[in-house]
């Protein structure tokens, strides 16, 4: 899985095991592993560690993680990420010590972006063209 973007199982620290994450709700991952699908929190230290938003896990992330058979696993690391989805975030949400006001990272390490659009009196070519333009910074082929 992870040999596509860079890394090989000898990248692997013994006792971590690669996964990607697919789901983020409140403050569990599902985390799809090659022992399958995971529960995962961040592991306390790694948690503390983050300064903005942007360096938690999120949607497409791959992670390592200590795996529990009979549990919830926890994420150790995050790899790097080859292409972002971004926004700008005002929210406030998240971890009390993590700066708001910066960036939300929404879909991470994905190849293309598809931008879906109504044609109805709602349409806006402007409204195209940003996403085009976020779309194109983000890494992916729009």
């Amino acid at each position: 899985m992870i040999e596509k973007y860079g890394f090989t199982a000898m990248d692997v620290p013994a006792g971590l095991v690669p996964g990607r994450v697919v789901e983020f709700r409140r403050d569990v991952y599902s985390v799809v592993t090659g022992r399958g699908e995971v529960d995962a929190v961040l592991k306390g230290s790694f948690m503390y560690d983050a300064v903005v938003r942007a360096d938690l896990p999120c949607v497409g992330d791959f992670v390592l993680l200590e795996f529990n058979d009979s549990g919830v696993s926890r994420i150790v690391r995050l790899l790097p990420r080859f292409s972002k989805f971004s926004r700008a975030d005002s929210s406030g949400h998240g971890y009390a010590h993590v700066k708001a006001n910066m960036e939300q990272v929404v879909a991470t390490n994905f190849n293309y972006v598809f931008i879906v659009t109504s044609l109805n009196r709602d349409f806006r070519v402007n409204r195209i063209l940003r996403y085009l333009t976020q779309a194109r910074g983000s890494g992916g082929q729009p």
